[in-house]
């Protein structure tokens, strides 16, 4: 995948680089794992290498999402690629909390999106999320991806029930 610019972002390959105090340190916030099965594993730069390797030679994408006028990491996305289907199932991490709340999510959402369908074969994507994590349940929508499911009482967050929602968007619609 080549690099891709948006209004206020570059979204790249993560590299090995990329792992570093800061981006460990996002992966072990509970704020920022919150919503995310990551909360229950214990993340190094071994294990963090070891995920980064899971993406090498295949088809999937694993994305380093960078603010464009300084070059500083926000966060991560995630592209797990089906080629026999041609969809793509997304995720997204927005580590840096002080880059929260300011549509950075969307925007790299939406030209990932916007990339695989004009360039990566893809015709459908998917995504879901726990229902209390609203802004990732926003992105979906703003994006034009419909909820096409629910997981009732799927997981446990903070020792409640929650459903998963599930999203997807064809682009021959």
């Amino acid at each position: 995948m080549p690099t891709l610019k948006s209004e206020r972002l570059t979204i790249r390959p993560f590299q090995l680089g990329d792992i570093d105090a800061d981006y460990l340190g996002w992966l072990s916030n509970p704020l920022v794992t919150r919503f995310s099965n990551q909360r229950f594993t214990r993340h190094t730069e071994a294990s963090a290498k070891a995920y980064l390797a899971q993406f090498a030679n295949g088809p999937s994408l694993f994305l380093s999402l960078r603010l464009l006028a300084s070059d500083r990491p926000i966060g991560t996305m995630t592209a797990h690629i089906a080629p026999h289907h041609a969809t793509a199932d997304l995720g997204l991490m927005i580590g840096d909390t002080a880059s929260w709340g300011q549509g950075y999510g969307l925007e790299a959402w939406s030209c990932v999106m916007q990339w695989l369908y004009q360039h990566g074969n893809v015709r459908k994507v998917t995504a879901g999320t726990a229902a209390p994590n609203i802004g990732m349940v926003s992105i979906m929508r703003r994006s034009g991806m419909q909820h096409e499911g629910t997981r009732r009482a799927q997981e446990i967050i903070a020792g409640a029930e929650v459903d998963i929602l599930l999203f997807g968007r064809l682009f021959n619609d």
